[in-house]
């Protein structure tokens, strides 16, 4: 039985703590998403995935709210999809993160291409005084499989690595 993806924060959903790592739920469409990229890849064209994770909703929604803190979720999701290419696909696949599927010829190309989008989005959304907390960190990788959860969690961990480690929003998986 296949598992089902449902939206964070709805009822029945417990949080994942520090110590505690969230399974990599990877929701249907995008799933299919990446899985028709990766059979439809030609030569040595290579489609690359990113995750998008949006930091500081706990400190606006601490300092201003739960209304202001979906309100910066929102804006910052259509800050993402202002921002990005109409071949590029855009996903929600965890609490406050997104995915998204790029083409790009090279990993420093995607790190660029996603460095332009976070200046994008932090432009957009830093026009509001109270989503100064706000932030986007994103880990990107190759979609070299066709196992989509395999990628995500490549992805994440990139993510992961960047944000301990410093270095600029954008961290390219390791090779």
């Amino acid at each position: 039985m296949a598992a089902s993806w449902r939206r964070p924060g709805t009822s029945g959903e417990r949080a994942a703590g520090p110590a505690e790592k969230a399974p990599v739920a990877v929701p249907p469409r995008f799933a299919r998403h990446l899985e028709g990229v990766a059979r439809r890849r030609r030569g040595n064209e290579t489609p690359w995935v990113a995750v998008v994770r949006v930091d500081g909703v706990d400190a606006i929604r601490g300092e201003w709210g739960d209304p202001a803190a979906e309100e910066f979720l929102r804006s910052t999701a259509s800050a993402l999809r202002a921002s990005l290419r109409e071949s590029d696909k855009l996903s929600p696949v965890g609490r406050a993160e997104y995915g998204i599927i790029l083409d790009a010829p090279s990993g420093e190309a995607a790190v660029a291409g996603l460095e332009r989008l976070v200046r994008n989005v932090a432009e957009l959304t830093g026009r509001d005084h109270r989503w100064s907390a706000g932030s986007l960190c994103v880990g990107v990788t190759p979609l070299d499989t066709h196992q989509a959860a395999a990628v995500l969690d490549r992805a994440r961990r990139a993510l992961e690595r960047g944000e301990r480690h410093g270095g600029g929003p954008v961290t390219l998986a390791a090779e």
